[in-house]
């Protein structure tokens, strides 16, 4: 696991103490070494945290003729038999690390045909100055992110938006996404809160040819690669398929110079993954968890259910919810951008005690949006009931729910009951797009955001939506999902609160067999009256306690709304000042008025939109100060 810079001059050398400026803006994704490489016009820098080949692995890495030039951020798992097929081609090899494997692979296979072939999380820049060309790619899903700026003298990229602060206009905020963040609280590729900046896609790759424009490429497609494949009709069939590939992909997984260990939550996704990473291994597996001191959002006991079953070496610490306050800002702040999943506090605290002990962990993520973990997935069945109740009844519900107070016992029902009867008239695509929206409703939006502010995004997802072909509704929404809220939030989230503290995290659910697995089961192998994963559930149940299978899904909650009572009172109600808020320009203050009092009366919990608020202006005083 690294993190990779680069120029390209358009029109002068590239500038060495520049390059050298931006590498160190991301020490801490590679505090083991650092590389640069400069060749006129390009230049590539590289941080390195040592994991596969600790003796020969430095980059830039170089061709044996010397005439390509990569620098590469992230693992191939399928890397050694990539290795020996190029062997039996006639290569050789003179480390032991993944990244010659791509640079031995793109001399045989040509840049799309490699990118194919590659199994894993990873970002890098390539340069073959024979044919004056640079290749920068992501991986298929995204779990690794890159950054780029072009303008007509320079390109820049890089692992993380800090390394490119000085490059481009930081008080210009793109419209586009501040209205994704406001929605659906992260910003998902290719924007980010910048005009001047994007994402990469996931899959897609960026040529750069002298004299020529940069060009991109998307060299893979879920839809194309299932398009020909059949559907399942035999669930014991996809039960050996999925235990024999998730099996598999753990074990791959697990291929590491340095220790490794597991997040574990209790939940059923890490519980599987840290179960069979224990049955792959000869020695009890080092597994950590977070336990919190309020007993409504602490799930250490499951942890440890799991923990005992397996016999590994665990660690829980428990957390202080004072610790949690004193660290927000320099947790938020580290996204470089507004980041509203309020999850990464507390996944910032597992991954540094993780990284007491461990240099490599494996985790559950993924797992809800390809088999179906979500309440929203259940959405459209509560729905179909409601529907089927006498308009009285119906009207009767709603009058109830209407007068019934969130509070901590209430807050989690009401919220999806709400999601239910709001969406009662509308179609497919927009009850999942509502459901979507963990911030402000696409009409609270508009009622929030200045009209100079307000932008179009709604018709960005539903040409997502619309263009999987199934017919099958969720699983339009599942596709949606993985192009939306796993790369712009799950991936996004664990990158850089690992990174934050030097640490590789691997996501076994997410190699492409699974995920291509996943898109070929029908709903009933997903979802069974109200029994969500439940194909999960029913493969792994050999091997998993019975608590674990039946336990409800918590999630990572901090009590955000009982903070903005007490402890951030103060601060929130500062920062969304009617004062400040007009100087802004950008928000409505009538409306954030309602939403705060509402909120510190009781009457209402608004800490999702709230929490928005609050991290978007930390963000934006720490840039327009």
């Amino acid at each position: 696991m690294c993190g990779i810079v680069g120029i390209i001059d358009k029109q002068n050398s590239v500038n060495k103490i520049e390059l050298k400026l931006m590498c160190d803006k991301i020490h801490l994704r590679g505090p083991d070494a650092e590389g640069t490489y400069i060749n006129k016009h390009i230049g590539l820098g590289h941080r390195r945290l040592s994991i596969i080949d600790l003796e020969t692995g430095d980059q830039p890495m170089s061709s044996s003729d010397g005439k390509i030039v990569i620098v590469f951020n992230g693992e191939i798992y399928n890397f050694k038999e990539l290795r020996a097929e190029l062997i039996q081609k006639n290569h050789s090899f003179k480390t032991k690390s993944d990244t010659e494997v791509i640079l031995k692979g793109y001399e045989q296979y040509g840049i799309s045909e490699l990118l194919k072939r590659l199994e894993g999380m990873f970002a890098f820049a390539l340069y073959d100055m024979g044919k004056e060309e640079v290749f920068i790619a992501r991986d298929k899903f995204g779990e690794k992110p890159l950054f780029y700026i072009e303008n007509e003298k320079n390109f820049y990229f890089a692992s993380e938006l800090k390394a490119l602060e000085s490059k481009f206009d930081q008080r210009s905020i793109n419209k586009k996404g501040l209205n994704f963040f406001l929605s659906l609280t992260y910003i998902p590729a290719p924007f980010t809160i910048y005009n001047d900046v994007k994402k990469l896609l996931p899959a897609h790759y960026i040529k750069y040819k002298k004299g020529k424009l940069f060009e991109c490429h998307r060299y893979y497609d879920l839809r194309d690669t299932i398009a020909n494949k059949p559907v399942y009709s035999d669930f014991k069939l996809a039960c050996k398929d999925l235990k024999i590939l998730l099996n598999d992909s753990v074990r791959k997984r697990m291929i590491s110079d340095v220790p490794l260990g597991a997040f574990l939550s209790g939940g059923i996704d890490s519980s599987i993954v840290s179960t069979l990473m224990a049955h792959n291994s000869d020695k009890p597996i080092n597994t950590f968890s977070i336990g919190f001191k309020e007993k409504s959002y602490d799930e250490s006991k499951r942890a440890k259910l799991i923990a005992d079953t397996i016999k590994s070496n665990h660690t829980v610490h428990m957390l202080d919810y004072k610790d949690v306050v004193d660290l927000i800002d320099d947790i938020i702040m580290h996204y470089d951008e507004p980041f509203g999943d309020s999850s990464a506090l507390p996944s910032y605290f597992v991954a540094k005690l993780a990284r007491e002990k461990v240099t490599v962990v494996q985790t559950g993520d993924c797992a809800d949006e390809l088999f179906g973990g979500y309440e929203k997935y259940l959405g459209q069945h509560y729905i179909t009931e409601f529907k089927k109740l006498p308009k009285f009844f119906q009207k009767l519900a709603k009058n109830i729910i209407k007068i019934t107070p969130h509070n901590r016992f209430t807050n989690s029902f009401l919220r999806r009951v709400k999601k239910v009867i709001n969406n009662v008239n509308h179609s497919d695509f927009d009850i999942h797009y509502n459901m979507m929206c963990l911030g402000f409703s696409e009409s609270e939006r508009k009622s929030l955001l200045n009209e100079n502010y307000l932008e179009e995004i709604k018709s960005d997802v539903a040409k997502v939506y619309n263009s999987f072909y199934s017919t099958e509704t969720l699983d339009k929404g599942f596709y949606t999902d993985l192009h939306y809220v796993l790369e712009g939030d799950m991936l996004a989230k664990v990158d850089r609160v690992c990174m934050k503290n030097s640490l590789e995290a691997r996501v076994p659910f997410l190699d492409s067999k699974i995920v291509e697995f996943a898109f070929r089961l029908p709903l009933r192998f997903k979802i069974k009256g109200n029994n969500k994963k439940y194909i999960l559930k029913e493969t792994f149940k050999d091997i998993l306690p019975e608590e674990t299978i039946k336990f409800r899904k918590k999630g990572f909650g901090i009590p955000i709304d009982f903070w903005f009572k007490n402890e951030l009172k103060e601060e929130i109600s500062s920062l969304l000042s009617e004062e400040l808020i007009q100087q802004q320009g950008i928000f409505n203050y009538t409306m954030i008025k309602t939403l705060l009092n509402e909120h510190l009366s009781g009457k209402e919990n608004h800490k999702g939109k709230l929490w928005n608020l609050f991290v978007f202006q930390k963000w934006y005083l720490n840039k327009f100060k």
